[in-house]
Parts: C-alpha cells; sequence; structure tokens
C-alpha cells in the first residue's frame, strides 16, 4: 500500500513539474542507450571506451598529478573511441540513439557516455576485486 501511494506521489508530481518529467524521460533514454552500446560492445570495443574513460579522468588536475598522458595518445583514444561509438550507434543501437537525438538532443549523449563509463567502471572493478582483500564497513569503523 505505501509503495502504491508512492509511486501515486511520484506521478502527481512529475505531471505537475514538466521539467521533471522531461529530465527523467531524458534519463531513461540515455540509460537504454548505454545499455546497448555496453551489451553489443565487443571486449575490443570495451576496452577503447575504458581507455577513453581513462584519459578523460586524465585530463584533471588531480589526475595530472600522478600522470601526464601526452596529447598524441590523448587524441588517438579519442579518435578510436569516436569511431567504435559511430560504429555502434549507427549499427546495433541505433534505435535508442534515435530516441535520445528526440529526447535530449543537447545532453543526451554525454550522458549516455557517462552511465557507459560507470558501467565499464564498475565492471573492471568487480572482475578485479581481491578476494584476499577482505575488509567490510564493519572493518573500516573499528579501526
Amino acid at each position: 500500500m505505501k509503495t502504491a501511494a508512492a509511486a501515486g506521489a511520484l506521478a502527481l508530481a512529475l505531471l505537475a513539474n514538466p521539467i521533471v518529467a522531461a529530465q527523467a524521460a531524458a534519463a531513461d533514454v540515455s540509460e537504454a542507450l548505454a545499455d546497448c552500446l555496453y551489451q553489443h560492445s565487443t571486449s575490443a570495443d570495451k576496452q577503447v571506451f575504458l581507455q577513453w574513460a581513462y584519459v578523460t579522468l586524465g585530463k584533471t588536475a588531480a589526475a595530472q598529478k600522478i600522470q601526464k598522458i601526452p596529447d598524441a595518445s590523448i587524441r588517438s583514444v579519442e579518435g578510436q573511441a569516436q569511431k567504435t561509438l559511430t560504429n555502434l550507434v549507427l549499427g546495433k543501437c541505433s534505435q535508442p540513439a534515435m530516441k535520445v537525438l528526440m529526447k535530449d538532443p543537447k545532453n543526451g549523449l554525454q550522458n549516455t557516455l557517462n552511465s557507459l563509463a560507470q558501467k565499464l567502471v564498475e565492471a573492471e572493478i568487480r572482475r578485479r576485486a581481491s578476494p584476499v582483500l577482505a575488509l567490510t564497513i564493519t572493518d573500516l569503523i573499528r579501526r
């Protein structure tokens, strides 16, 4: 009963505020495109997108304190990411890409890439989690 009431209140809030409803719809189509890109990316495609995320973060001041990535490497990775993205958007993911174009032509692709990068990084972290590192949040709090 509480869930139905909360859902009803959310629906009413979205109807009352069309800007919020539009933002929610735009986020949904961006997320759907990110899911499509992730699902249809080969391991080579995923490597390219991870490299793109890496060089994107590498441009920050915090990252550059650790390691500066040469501009030529950045350009090369960004070019390869554009090619990979274009192939996927024009191929397997054309339908969700059109929805992004229709719902959020200004920010949709950036939101999609943010979501895709997050999915890729999360998958890598899960894959590389060390069984030796068996810390829990309780272990940290006890320190």
